[in-house]
């Protein structure tokens, strides 16, 4: 008996998944699919929809947020900045939003990278534009890196 789950579908499905969750990011979910054996393309593929699905929400999802908060009073919050939201803060004030979003992946993930970006009140299509081409260059060198690293790895360790 098979189970319903089961098949190459299902791999790249749940890569897909992964990549979508903030902090599990791309740089830990296209290494996982190289090394499960899949086909590069096809991990690039579903890590990159995976990652830029939610960015689009993010993006477009905010002027619905920033609505409704208008109508709600705001809170008192504390002042204190998390380290992860202050190395983000210095490559804004230091590269724009096209270093925030090339940084992104590496320093705060993207789905962070982008809600941070988000409260500088960049254009909506700048934005989308650099955070779709820091997705894109990224899976593209985590994917070239991981099928050479694991061909090199499996020349060096071949039976001969």
């Amino acid at each position: 008996m098979t189970g319903i789950f089961e098949g190459i579908f299902w791999q790249y499905m749940t890569l897909f998944v992964l990549a979508a969750i903030p902090w599990i990011e791309l740089l830990l979910v296209i290494p996982a699919g190289v090394a499960m054996g899949l086909a590069p393309l096809p991990v690039a593929l579903a890590v990159f929809t995976g990652n830029a699905l939610p960015v689009f929400l993010i993006v477009f999802g905010h002027e619905r947020w920033r609505k409704w908060r208008s109508a709600h009073p705001p809170v008192e919050k504390s002042e204190q900045v998390s380290t992860r939201n202050a190395r983000a803060l210095g490559i804004w004030n230091k590269y724009g939003l096209p270093g925030l979003a090339l940084a992104g992946p590496l320093v705060t993930g993207i789905h962070l990278a982008t809600v941070i970006a988000l409260f500088f009140k960049p254009e909506r299509h700048k934005l989308i534009f650099w955070m779709t081409f820091s997705l894109f260059a990224w899976t593209l060198g985590v994917v070239v890196v991981c099928y050479a690293g694991l061909e090199v790895f499996q020349y060096l360790f071949a039976q001969r």
